[in-house]
């Protein structure tokens, strides 16, 4: 990438990301793939007044050396000190921000055992942090940079420099940091979002049916007090954007009211692995049956980290013709590749999709209907021929995607 599109990067994560402010404690989770990146997101978060910033650099190799040669029994039993960084952050209300440089398959030959046991450990050891940032008490942003192995799977007919090039480009295009001025583009994108939002939120759903040729065919209920959100988010009176790109408005779902087939319309990667054909059958809200063409026990592995990962905690709504979905091009990264498709998630809910979640205790909020669980994952179900209708509480039929796509009374 070239140093202006670096530097506007650095700015769209800064100031319309994490919104940092004269005081904040900063915490950047990175790549050692993305050093240039780093230091102008450490350069603009002094400039934008931060009492300080740390920085956190992770190494794909390391990790796989450190699955390869570490016992599970090692890998799940952790010092303290692994989690008290992050965790003194969420401690602050500090800034994290998270930057994605990876290789999608860099843990492909690693014992999936071994990668769901320490996933589950660190979702513990970091549940300050997670209770905090789920419930957007703490202002955090992830956003992407390059990486040459990511670049060569997702443009294998090119050379590696081209291919890490065209990479560059589409993080720019679908940031919306190629223009001179990308706070202000993030302003208008939230803006819209949270049109849509709206229109959702005022149209009082019962419940979603969900169904597509691909084969899913699902009803998805809604507690009471839903809010569906997108954007932009409130932290304290401060507004921040979560996921740089974002496409979607999202809630939560009743997690005691989803029946029957939800099949993934494109590959999920999760933690290194990718898993393909993943098909998930629900009753009740329970997944009671579930498949994949490639890496099953990876997903077996998800499911089973706990009783929450065994229902659905967020339905979210985005465009086939999003911008993402667009390009044409899978990018094996959920950030990405959520954006380009209606999905739910596997897992945990964000207690601000329910008026006043943020301030229940988590058995209020399991007793209205929304799920908690040590894991949050994304998976996607959009298609072009996605159709979604909704039932409102008061008795209508509501036609809310059409071909892939929002109706006009809800775009």
């Amino acid at each position: 990438m070239d140093k202006k599109l670096i530097k506007n990067l650095a700015i769209a994560v800064v100031d319309s990301g994490v919104n940092v402010k004269k005081g904040d404690e900063v915490y950047v989770i990175t790549s050692v793939h993305a050093i240039e990146l780093t230091h102008e997101v450490v350069k603009r978060a002094y400039e934008r007044g931060a009492k300080r910033v740390v920085v956190s650099y992770r190494d794909g190799e390391l990790a796989k050396l450190d699955y390869e040669y570490q016992t599970e029994e090692t890998l799940t039993n952790k010092p303290k000190f692994i989690y008290d960084e992050r965790n003194y952050f969420a401690d602050v209300n500090g800034c994290v921000i998270n930057i994605i440089c990876e290789d999608p398959n860099a843990l492909e030959k690693v014992d999936a055992r071994k990668i769901t046991a320490s996933r589950r450990a660190d979702m513990r050891g970091l549940t300050p942090y997670y209770d905090k940032a789920m419930s957007h008490k703490i202002k955090w942003s992830i956003i992407a940079y390059p990486h040459p192995d990511w670049a060569k799977l997702m443009f294998p007919e090119l050379d590696e420099k081209a291919a890490y090039e065209k990479l560059g480009e589409y993080i720019a295009k679908t940031t919306r940091v190629d223009n001179d001025d990308p706070v202000a583009a993030w302003k208008e994108h939230s803006a819209r979002l949270a049109r849509r939002c709206e229109k959702m939120n005022a149209a009082k759903i019962k419940r979603f049916h969900y169904k597509n040729s691909l084969g899913t065919d699902v009803w998805v209920g809604m507690p009471d007090g839903y809010v569906f959100a997108g954007g932009a988010e409130d932290c304290n009176g401060e507004m921040f954007n979560a996921n740089m790109p974002t496409e979607e408005i999202f809630s939560a779902p009743d997690c005691n009211n989803i029946d029957g087939t939800i099949k993934a319309a494109l590959p999920l990667c999760y933690q290194g692995k990718i898993i393909e054909g993943l098909e998930l059958k629900l009753e009740k809200g329970r997944i009671v049956g579930y498949d994949a063409k490639t890496n099953r026990d990876v997903l077996g592995g998800i499911i089973e980290t706990d009783d929450g990962a065994k229902s659905l905690g967020e339905i979210a709504l985005v465009p086939y013709d999003s911008p993402i979905s667009s390009l044409q091009t899978l990018f094996y990264e959920t950030l990405f590749d959520e954006n380009a498709s209606c999905h739910f998630a596997i897992g945990r809910a964000y207690p601000t999709c329910v008026k006043g979640g943020d301030g229940m205790t988590k058995a209020q909020l399991k007793k209205i209907g929304l799920n908690d669980s040590d894991v949050h994952v994304d998976f996607m179900v959009g298609t072009k021929d996605l159709e979604i209708t909704a039932e409102t509480k008061d008795g209508k039929t509501l036609k809310i995607f059409e071909n892939g796509n929002f109706t006009e009374e809800f775009n």
